[in-house]
């Protein structure tokens, strides 16, 4: 019999964190040995990495007592299934009538699917427990909140109230206070060739996705780091590069299908909840039933949010009131297909194969820099506006880079490298990648999160990269520098900014040597 797992406290992860800024240096064997020693519990290595990570930075300051002691809490009695049902009752309602023999039929399709019922006899699900279910206040508001929908319809009058009823909410707030929290979904491999688009990849069960998280403040002056869910845990494209992700500036998750279940967005919730210490925010969610279920299970429990207030957007016209759905996701989609296309071209004029040279490791970097370099404070601002605004608008596009998608599609038709290309509106927002409650996926979505995590890597052939060492990082950067300095509009900021990256990678160097002489000053000078 496999040995039980133990659960880690708050307050232990806290103390592994503050044993880890205390000595910076310590390696990951002598945290779990000290771990150990603290409370007779051997970490793992990637237990002990993931700890560490920006994830769990909100346990940097202080707990409460009750916080301190909390590991995850489940509910007494059959607690996956009943967030099972409880998951696709939200997500079915809006789109058809519940019955209770439909509920009948997914408690005993889930329990046959569900590991942890593996092996156990199944119950008889009763009308009885099936009212007591429905009667829970998460299918109770949704149930209000649909009739109330309906009586009030999406017409351009309804419409209005509704958005003036949110801005008179919001009113308490100031723009700085007020986020806006929104998901993308990203086929990293989806070829712009309509042959291609849809085939799974050789050795790959299912095509290679990511899903990311996004949020931002209302005036623009504060764009959190993004949390990205792929489909491995570590995959080999990390690995084999050496990189730390914490140095990437985003959280990294994973499950089977790439998707964000409602505990990977329970998790963010009570992360942004953290991050807004000493706060009090406002958070617009749209009603797409993994945010409603993951709302449910907090306020369910005995940790409630204590910066945040939750504000649902109205129904009406999906999208239209969620303000990164107004031009912020449209434009970061822009921009990473844009370096997808030309990778693509790139690639072929090498003479090698884009899908097999790709990894999610380049798809990341590029959805990193896109989201910090490319969605200004202008756009964010502009995008509020837009939604929370009672006239009709739609979406902003990059037009230059659109244009030059397009001229990159037709280039690639000529060359011969692809046979049919997609338009390039199908390319750049494919319907698949189009976050929403889809029935024919959802069975997929809501047992992902019970199931045990798929080792599935995202890559097919990565080549491990070498450790870079500080001269030759030095040399680099040297080189860098004297082009930046050769060029008629060289950028005089970002030459300071290179010499401040050299002072860091020389103290790094110092901070490394055990002994130092002044033969090793004098070459790391040099």
């Amino acid at each position: 019999m496999a040995p039980r797992r133990t659960a880690i406290s708050t307050a232990q992860k806290a103390a592994l964190r503050a044993r880890r800024r205390q000595h910076p240096n310590a390696s990951l064997k002598q945290l779990a040995d000290w771990f150990q020693g603290e409370y007779g519990h051997r970490l793992s290595s990637s237990s002990i990495s993931e700890i560490l990570s920006a994830r769990y930075s909100h346990l940097d300051g202080e707990l409460t007592e009750q916080q301190a002691n909390a590991k995850r809490l489940r509910p007494k009695r059959w607690p996956e299934l009943e967030s099972a049902l409880n998951q696709y009752i939200l997500a079915a309602e809006p789109q058809m009538v519940v019955t209770e023999d439909m509920i009948r039929e997914k408690a005993q399709y889930y329990w046959n699917n569900i590991p942890a019922y593996r092996g156990k006899e199944m119950p008889v699900f009763s009308s009885n427990w099936i009212s007591r279910l429905q009667q829970r206040k998460t299918i109770r508001e949704q149930k209000q909140q649909k009739q109330q929908s309906e009586q009030q319809g999406n017409n351009d009058e309804n419409y209005a109230a509704q958005i003036l009823a949110v801005r008179e909410t919001l009113s308490r707030f100031s723009p700085r206070d007020i986020f806006s929290c929104g998901e993308a979904s990203l086929f990293w491999k989806q070829m712009p060739d309509r042959s291609f688009s849809a085939r799974n990849l050789p050795g790959v069960r299912e095509r290679p996705r990511i899903s990311a998280v996004f949020c931002c403040n209302a005036d623009g002056s504060q764009k959190l780091a993004p949390w990205f869910v792929g489909m491995a845990k570590q995959p080999r494209a990390f690995t084999a590069a050496g990189v730390r992700l914490e140095n990437l500036g985003l959280c990294w998750c994973a499950n089977g299908k790439g998707w964000v279940s409602p505990q990977i967005f329970e998790e963010w919730v009570r992360w942004f909840d953290a991050s807004m210490h000493g706060r009090q925010v406002a958070l617009l969610l749209d009603h797409y039933s993994v945010h409603q279920a993951a709302v449910q299970r907090i306020t369910s429990s005995n940790f409630p949010l204590q910066n945040t207030t939750i504000i649902w957007l109205p129904r009406s016209s999906a999208g239209r009131t969620q303000p990164l759905d107004q031009g912020i996701i449209s434009t970061w989609k822009t921009t990473w297909k844009h370096e997808w296309i030309r990778y693509i071209i790139n690639e072929f004029d090498k003479g090698r194969d884009p899908l097999v040279t790709m990894n999610v490791l380049k798809a990341v970097r590029w959805a990193v820099g896109a989201w910090q370099r490319d969605i200004t404070s202008d756009i964010i601002q502009l995008c509020f506006q837009k939604a929370l605004s009672t006239e009709r608008s739609h979406p902003s596009d990059a037009q230059p880079l659109i244009a030059e998608i397009s001229q990159a599609l037709f280039g690639l038709q000529l060359s011969a490298r692809i046979k049919d290309p997609m338009d390039v509106a199908s390319f750049v927002h494919p319907a698949d990648e189009i976050v929403q409650d889809n029935l024919e996926e959802l069975d997929d979505l809501i047992l992902s999160q019970f199931r045990p995590e798929e080792e599935q890597d995202d890559d097919q052939v990565v080549d491990d990269l070498a450790h870079i060492s500080h001269k030759e990082a030095l040399d680099a950067l040297e080189k860098l520098r004297l082009y930046e300095e050769q060029q008629v509009d060289g950028d005089a900021q970002l030459i300071l900014e290179l010499y401040r990256l050299e002072s860091v990678i020389k103290r790094r160097t110092f901070a490394g040597l055990e002994q130092t002489d002044m033969r090793n000053y004098f070459s790391i000078m040099a």
